[in-house]
């Protein structure tokens, strides 16, 4: 009988190979795929957490004698909502050119009480540490998901929150693949398979379903462009963009504000939290 990490990892194997082989024929490989992305990412998320799910259910947690460890921190979404509400908050980030966002976040928003670190989560100190952990869409990709998640426990002395989707946004975009790849998008594992992994390591975490609307959101058509290349591994040639063009103007609508929108669709999430006397 397969394992909940035996279906992880078969998870993650099949995305892989396909991204990889989508890579691949570009002559690219995926090392350097938060450097592209970071700009996009850091505008799609900046002023969204104080109406999420997942900052209503920390928030209502964490008090000002408290400390919060953002492992996977990206931009600072949660790091900078939350930092009002805590004593410290260590936002650790992997990525350079993430955590120059946030950095320039803090010093425009003038906290004083956000520390970064750029590091993977697997090599920093056994001994980093803080009352309240959070972790927040970064388990898709972990291949070696059992010593992250048990880090995670570790280093949180009172209470650990993860966050995970249901529906990856990458089956939002999955008919566009289709029509550039010609197979279906592999989907990344989802809330429900950390969920067996915590469950087969004795940690029983409490879970909370959130859904919500969602669509994708673009200044302008050529930013949309721009980074559904990225996105779809696609080759960046003008014609390229010609056919990814004419499938967007019958993807993306215009606003009242003049950004370009998909259609909306929900998004299902969760929250799985546990506190260390589980």
């Amino acid at each position: 009988m397969q394992t909940a990490v035996e279906r992880w990892k078969e998870v993650l194997q099949a995305r892989a190979a396909q991204m990889d082989a989508a890579y691949a024929r570009l002559g690219r490989t995926s090392a350097d795929f938060w450097d592209r992305r970071a700009r996009g990412f850091h505008r799609s998320t900046r002023e969204s957490a104080s109406s999420d799910p997942f900052y209503t259910r920390v928030r209502e947690r964490v008090n000002a004698s408290e400390s919060i460890l953002d492992v996977g921190a990206g931009t600072g979404r949660f790091s900078l909502a939350l930092a009002p509400y805590a004593r410290q908050v260590i936002a650790l980030e992997p990525n350079a050119a993430m955590l120059s966002y946030l950095r320039a976040e803090i010093e425009a928003s003038g906290a004083n009480n956000i520390t970064t670190v750029q590091s993977r989560w697997e090599d920093t100190p056994a001994d980093l540490r803080a009352e309240i952990v959070i972790c927040c869409h970064v388990l898709y990709p972990i291949l070696d998901i059992v010593p992250f998640l048990r880090k995670l426990h570790s280093a949180s002395q009172q209470a650990c929150y993860l966050y995970l989707r249901a529906t990856h946004i990458d089956a939002l975009t999955a008919p566009l693949w289709r029509h550039f790849h010609g197979d279906e998008r592999q989907l990344p594992p989802g809330y429900i398979h950390a969920l067996d992994i915590l469950y087969e390591l004795g940690i029983y975490a409490q879970v909370e379903v959130v859904k919500a609307p969602y669509t994708l959101n673009y200044p302008t058509v050529q930013d949309a462009e721009d980074e559904l290349i990225e996105q779809l591994i696609l080759e960046d040639t003008p014609h390229t963009r010609e056919k990814l063009r004419a499938l967007l103007e019958n993807w993306l609508s215009e606003q009242a504000d003049h950004t370009w929108s998909s259609p909306q669709q929900e998004i299902v999430s969760a929250i799985l939290w546990w506190t260390r006397d589980h």
